[in-house]
């Protein structure tokens, strides 16, 4: 295709260009695209010169590798990249900064896992933006990605057992370096921390999920145990979380042939609430194996399509319908007589209803049919706790020498509310506040025979694969955003295949599916968890309560479980989020609001899917009409930038040229097509009055970083025809994409 270039291709090169000026412009010409990777900027050097110096830094001698040697990565970088060694000991928290002007993935590293292209150009991101604009990497990620996995093959052949067992149980690795003096205490304060946060919110969780109180705090040990072992993030706090409960609660009801119980703990129809139980067994199990396989097979890119915007509207519409969900427990809410009931024939209560959409919550909770069972006592409590959870936590956050105050508030209000609850009998007549119930002592048992049969497998899986999507997506951004934040590296696949294992193994021992948890995670890296230990800590306090403390939670009134709830969902509440996307990106706020208004009023499975439709027929409409601009040259130099967004660009006569800012494929080859020949017609209405004649149409390419058969077959055989003002007519092509 190098034939297109002609006199007016050698007029516009992207060779020639300045990079000084730094005003936005979307895909700027000066990017090589040979070498056009997301989120790089070019340094002064050749790309010649960089691969040359990219392939001597990374020729060493692999036969005497050691554990300090790296594949170092050339930059003009002046300063540290602020990044954690990658060759640090294992399970070592160094704050130290990599070597000066360079970027590397050390032995560590290559002892984890195979680097992917994602990862590594995120990573560079990352450094790009501690750095600074002007320090720009120098080199293609792909070859950099292909040298290291070489490495990482070679260095596999000299593992010891005890890298095997590092590879796939990290904590060996942290136990083997792990500092006793100085390490312990900070992830016993962590561990107390989260065990005590999560054992009310356990509890509340599996009423929410409709599993007896217990099962929460069964979720809260096995599964934590088995992460702690198996993943790599220091931080992650696992165990039941709202929304994970939110969908079992308002979907087994829904797959399994049985009536929903009241009460869990003390159900009126045992066998009801034990085939309940089994559904979600059943579900962690398929949740737990979809987990590993994801993990295995590397297809955690799958979770990609979950953009920012359908998260941030689906959690926020999912807070109204877990909060709705718990204002019945703050009203009083419980049974009411059936109106078909006689003297003669006496007939069941009817319990509160249970619905997903907002406008159904809000008819039974305000309609005339519920308002005479309100029980203003229970109410006034109820909000007492929410305004004691609201305050601890706003503390805690304000001033960070009472942080534990945001950790220990469920805790506070389960035994405050207990400590009212006997000492005033408020459980008996005339406030029959409702309480919790007994609640089983002891270690949870094996439900390895719930495993079979499994009926209904299609609603169960297809639950399964919707809690999987919400909780990968929820678990792998929160661990990155903790690693990011303490200078250490996770892997994705071993988190996958932790949280996999976790569930199996849970599913074993009367655990229903768990994931990483927003407000827990927040509150171990806010009392300064070092390593995994502080989940076997936070386990360990909650198998504690469970052998010894679970009579003592008979009397906690329901009403306090509903506000440990509703406080724990304000934070899912994202309305900053609705604000920032209005102003930076209306399609995006669309995206977020189709998320939020279909997932509250059509329910959560109905909405989501709309709002992944929606966001999915975004980027296909983005790719089919990429942007494209017409460029101008500035005055006095050779740059050449957007007319609209340089105003004192100005055109060539008798040349027009224009920019294509995504790659050229089948889908988009008309529309590019049609966009060439708009900037024709518009150019010519300009020059043909002056009796100028367009003689070239430069099409720049550098921004494209692929182009397929269909895209090659319309440049080399249907170039843009000349018009009628216009007989002689060339198309130069230029940029690396047309070599």
């Amino acid at each position: 295709m190098r034939r297109f270039l002609g006199r007016a291709g050698r007029a516009f090169s992207p060779d020639r260009q300045d990079t000084s000026n730094t005003r936005s412009d979307p895909s700027p010409p000066e990017v090589h695209t040979s070498e056009a990777l997301e989120g790089f900027s070019r340094s002064s050097m050749s790309p010649v010169e960089a691969k040359q110096e990219f392939e001597a830094s990374s020729s060493s001698n692999h036969t005497e590798l050691r554990p300090e040697d790296s594949v170092t990565m050339p930059s003009t970088a002046k300063k540290p990249l602020g990044q954690t060694s990658p060759d640090a000991p294992f399970g070592s928290s160094s704050d130290s900064a990599s070597t000066e002007g360079s970027f590397s993935y050390g032995h560590r590293q290559l002892l984890e896992e195979p680097l992917m292209v994602g990862n590594v150009t995120e990573r560079f991101k990352v450094n790009r933006q501690q750095e600074g604009a002007g320090d720009n990497v120098t080199v293609d990620v792909k070859e950099f990605v292909l040298k290291q996995n070489q490495r990482f093959r070679r260095v596999r052949k000299t593992w010891t057992w005890f890298d095997w067992l590092n590879y796939f149980i990290p904590l060996a690795g942290v136990l083997r370096n792990y500092q006793w003096r100085t390490d312990l205490l900070a992830d016993l304060a962590s561990g107390l921390s989260v065990g005590a946060m999560v054992i009310p919110q356990g509890m509340s969780y599996a009423k929410l999920a409709g599993l007896p109180n217990v099962w929460g705090l069964y979720g809260a040990f096995v599964p934590v145990l088995v992460y702690a072992g198996l993943g790599s993030s220091r931080q992650l706090a696992v165990g039941p979380v709202a929304v994970t409960s939110l969908l079992l609660g308002s979907n087994i009801k829904d797959i399994i042939d049985a009536p929903i119980q009241d009460n869990p703990n003390t159900p009126h129809n045992a066998y009801a609430q034990e085939q309940y139980n089994i559904a979600c067994t059943q579900v962690a199990l398929i949740a737990g194996v979809i987990y590993t396989a994801v993990g295995i097979l590397n297809l955690g890119w799958v979770t990609q399509f979950l953009s920012h915007s359908v998260i941030g509207g689906f959690m926020t519409g999912a807070s109204l319908i877990i909060g709705l969900s718990q204002v019945k427990f703050l009203f009083g809410y419980n049974m009411r007589p059936d109106p078909a009931s006689t003297a003669v024939l006496k007939l069941p209560n009817i319990s509160f209803p249970r619905h997903d959409p907002i406008h159904k919550q809000l008819g039974d909770l305000f309609g005339s049919t519920w308002t005479p069972y309100f029980k203003w006592r229970e109410f006034v409590m109820g909000l007492c706790w929410i305004i004691l959870l609201q305050t601890m936590k706003q503390i805690g956050q304000r001033y960070s020498r009472l942080k534990l105050l945001r950790a220990l508030g469920p805790l506070t209000v389960t035994i405050i509310s207990i400590a009212i609850m006997n000492i005033w009998g408020l459980m008996k007549a005339p406030a029959s506040i409702r309480v919790v119930g007994t609640i089983p002592k002891g270690l949870p048992g094996s439900t390895v025979r719930f495993f079979s049969p499994i009926n209904d497998f299609s609603g169960k899986i297809g639950l399964a694969i919707v809690v999987c999507l919400i909780d990968v997506l929820e678990s792998i951004s929160i661990a990155r955003a903790l690693a990011l934040r303490g200078k250490y590296d996770i892997r994705p696949t071993q988190e996958l295949r932790g949280l996999g294992v976790a569930n199996i193994i849970g599913a074993m021992f009367n655990c229903y599916t768990t994931t990483g948890s927003f407000s827990r995670s927040a509150v171990s890296a806010d009392t300064g968890s070092r390593t995994q230990v502080f989940g076997i800590v936070s386990a360990i306090l909650v198998m504690i309560v469970l052998l010894v403390l679970t009579p003592v939670f008979k009397y906690m009134p329901q009403n306090a479980q509903g506000a440990i709830v509703i406080s724990a969902v304000f934070s899912l509440f994202n309305y900053t989020e609705w604000w920032f996307l209005w102003k930076v990106n209306k399609l995006d706020w669309l995206v977020f609001n189709t998320a939020l208004f279909c997932v509250a009023f059509l329910g959560v499975e109905i909405g989501l899917a709309i709002a992944i439709g929606l966001s999915i027929a975004i980027v296909l409409y983005k790719t089919a009409f990429p942007h494209t601009a017409v460029l101008g040259r500035l005055p006095q130099t050779s740059v050449y930038r957007n007319v609209k967004q340089y105003p004192e660009a100005k055109q060539i006569d008798g040349l027009l040229v224009m920019r294509v800012d995504a790659p050229i494929y089948f889908a988009n080859v008309i529309p590019i097509r049609e966009a060439i020949a708009k900037y024709q017609r518009r150019t010519l209405r300009h020059i043909t009055p002056r009796g100028i004649a367009l003689r070239y149409i430069i099409l720049d390419m550098s921004p494209v970083t692929d182009i397929d058969a269909s895209a090659v077959h319309w440049l080399k055989v249907n170039p843009p025809p000349p018009s009628r003002e216009s007989r002689m007519l060339s198309l130069a092509v230029v940029g690396a994409a047309a070599s």
